[in-house]
Parts: structure tokens; C-alpha cells; sequence
């Protein structure tokens, strides 16, 4: 089974306040431009945002796509930054990374499970190497059962790359999780699933799937259009989601934009 990491340090009233990052798409260095924004320039903008938050997070998420092409230099770039944040973080491999590569790299090892006092966020992979769809391996659904068995005690939120749901862009949801009906048979049993918190398709969304809500979160660059069939990107700012976990099990959870100039961005843009 995955590892996990203990978070104890949550503020008094027992809340723990979450940040979701999302969709970086780094490249090997700081000057690297992704349909005309440097990807490293607005993340490092984002990031030094959610530092400024207070509290300060218990944790940062990071669901996928840290990379735009997975390689060890993009990842290391991710990694000193975090590291100048001195934020405590967990991350999750997209399908523009290479997960192989991220667990030999310097970030830290993935972690499976995060235990937050009340509750537990568990993350999830989806990514398939080669592919832009997301899939549930068989392994992954069996250590996912095995932890909802294991934390019945506590409520719970997923983290993922791909949204088990549609979020109403047709190109987009063509890409979402194609087993999506095994993660909800699996999980029907347990009512302490509180959320579904996924990244993928660059745009703030909420669905209810199954009972349970599931939201998407902003890219930390360039967003994509809602409602569109084909690819298209929208001119709105880069963004991230906070999170607060109650002890009784609610969840409060919003969007934050930057202030930030898209005048660069290259709307002819046909892809990424």
C-alpha cells in the first residue's frame, strides 16, 4: 500500500484548510511558454498567492499535469519552489507527466494518504502513460477499497487528475474517467466520502455525482473555455481552490484568481 503522511498541525477549531493547485505544465526552465504564458511565471505567481493565505494551508494538493512534457529538469524546477514556499504539499501525476519519473526524481515520494485530524484525503491516480483519457487501475480501485475499509471512522475527500463526471466541454469529456462506474460501485458503501476534488480540464466546475460532489479547480496557467465542443481557452486568470474540512464533516470550498495579464496568451492556439 501507498505510504501516507500525518498532518497534525491544524488550527484550533479543528478545521483543515486545504489549497488545490492544478495543471502547471512546467517546462525544463523558467523561460518555457505554453500557448504564449510562461507556465513558470504564473505558477510562481499562484503559489506566492496561496503563501499568503491565512491560515496557512495544512496542505497543499497538486493534481497533475505538474509537467507539460514530463521531464527531470521540470520537475526539479517544481520542486525548489516548493521548497521556497515551505508549504507542506502532496502530488499526484497527470497525463502530460511521467509518474515513473516523478518517483525517482527530487520531489518527495507519492504519498497515498493524507491524515488531516478528522479527516483523510486520499490520492488517486488515473493517468494512463500514453494516453490523454484517465482510467482507474484494478490495483488502484483494490488500495482505494482497502482504505475506505481501513478509515470508516473518518470523513474522507479524493483527489484525482481526470473527473469521474462530465463537466459539459465535449472534447473534455471525452477524456474523463472511462471507468468511472467501477470507482462509483466501489465506493457506494461508504457515505464518508464527503468530496471528489479533480484537475485536467483548466476550469472551475461543480457536478454531483452519485450523491457526492465533485469539483474541478483553475489551472495555475492558462484556462480552457466552458460549454465549448472543440478546444478552445478562455481569457479568464490563472486560479486555485481552498478547501476547509470541518470536523463534522462539511466542506466549504471556493476559487481564488489572480490579478494577472493574459495579453499574452495565443488564443490560435489548437492544442497543448
Amino acid at each position: 500500500m501507498g505510504s501516507s503522511l500525518q498532518q497534525n498541525n491544524q488550527s484550533s477549531d479543528g478545521i483543515a484548510h486545504i489549497v488545490q493547485l492544478s495543471d502547471c505544465h512546467l517546462g525544463g526552465d523558467r523561460s518555457f511558454t505554453l500557448a504564449g504564458i510562461n507556465t513558470f511565471h504564473s505558477f510562481s505567481h499562484t503559489l506566492s498567492e496561496v503563501e499568503g493565505r491565512d491560515p496557512t494551508p495544512d496542505l497543499v494538493a497538486v493534481t497533475g499535469d505538474i509537467a507539460s512534457d514530463g521531464n527531470q529538469q521540470t520537475y526539479q524546477l517544481f520542486f525548489e519552489a516548493m521548497v521556497g514556499s515551505q508549504l507542506p504539499y502532496a502530488w499526484l501525476p497527470g497525463n502530460h507527466d511521467d509518474f515513473s519519473l516523478m518517483k525517482t526524481s527530487a520531489l518527495p515520494s507519492f504519498k497515498r494518504l493524507v491524515e488531516l485530524e478528522h479527516w483523510v484525503a486520499i490520492f488517486l491516480v488515473s493517468a494512463v502513460p500514453g494516453r490523454v483519457y484517465g482510467e482507474l487501475a484494478e490495483a488502484e480501485l483494490k488500495e482505494l477499497a482497502e482504505l475506505l475499509a481501513l478509515h470508516e471512522d473518518k470523513n474522507v475527500v479524493l483527489f484525482i487528475h481526470h473527473p469521474p463526471t462530465p463537466v459539459g466541454c465535449k472534447w473534455l469529456d471525452q477524456q474523463s474517467i472511462v471507468n468511472s462506474d467501477k470507482l462509483a460501485e466501489l465506493m457506494a458503501p461508504y457515505k464518508n466520502v464527503r468530496a471528489i476534488f479533480s484537475g485536467h480540464v483548466h476550469q472551475e466546475n461543480e457536478s454531483d455525482w452519485q450523491g457526492v460532489p465533485v469539483y474541478s479547480t483553475p489551472s495555475s496557467c492558462f484556462q480552457f473555455a466552458s460549454n465549448s465542443d472543440t478546444f478552445e481557452l478562455s481569457d479568464l486568470p490563472p486560479g486555485y481552490r481552498w478547501i476547509d474540512l470541518y470536523p463534522d464533516g462539511r466542506i466549504e470550498t471556493g476559487v481564488e484568481r489572480l490579478s494577472y495579464d493574459m495579453q499574452m496568451m495565443d488564443r490560435s492556439c489548437l492544442g497543448y
